[in-house]
């Protein structure tokens, strides 16, 4: 590869570099852990909200993605949770229920996104540019090459 390729640079430009993604089914948090390890992104899985509090607790991070549908507790009550641990975070939630309450609840609960379950990378990374900018005055400065 050579070494301008901004498809696998968009996160670091973008200034996201630790993710944290909360999901109860396996399938989806391996292939997105694989995905984001290959555009060299700091990625962490919980498969539940214990387990996410804890990760939150220990990490800070940059982006938290969290499934609508957990054991014991909807994606938006733990990202209530999360927020009260780290506030601040750009948080994503993930649902194949197309309910317009339910995008307004999360908004209101001060999730960034709603994104609609199947979805593509180019989806994704749209709604990323939407938070983080690709120039960002303060924080983090790392979009010189390498």
């Amino acid at each position: 590869m050579s070494g301008n390729g901004s498809d696998m640079n968009l996160y670091k430009d973008l200034g996201v570099e630790s993710i944290l993604l909360i999901g109860e089914d396996p399938w989806s948090r391996e292939s997105l852990t694989t995905y984001f390890r290959i555009v060299k992104c700091d990625m962490q899985s919980a498969e539940n909200a214990m387990e996410a509090v804890v990760a939150v607790s220990r990490s800070q991070f940059d982006l938290i993605l969290c499934e609508y549908q957990l054991p014991g507790m909807s994606g938006i009550t733990l990202m209530k949770l999360l927020e009260d641990i780290q506030p601040g975070t750009v948080k994503f939630l993930f649902t194949s229920y197309p309910i317009q309450k339910l995008t307004e609840e999360a908004v209101r609960s001060g999730i960034h996104e709603v994104i609609r379950i199947p979805f593509t990378m180019a989806t994704f990374e749209e709604s990323l540019k939407r938070y983080f900018p690709r120039t960002r005055h303060g924080g983090r400065e790392s979009v010189g090459a390498h």
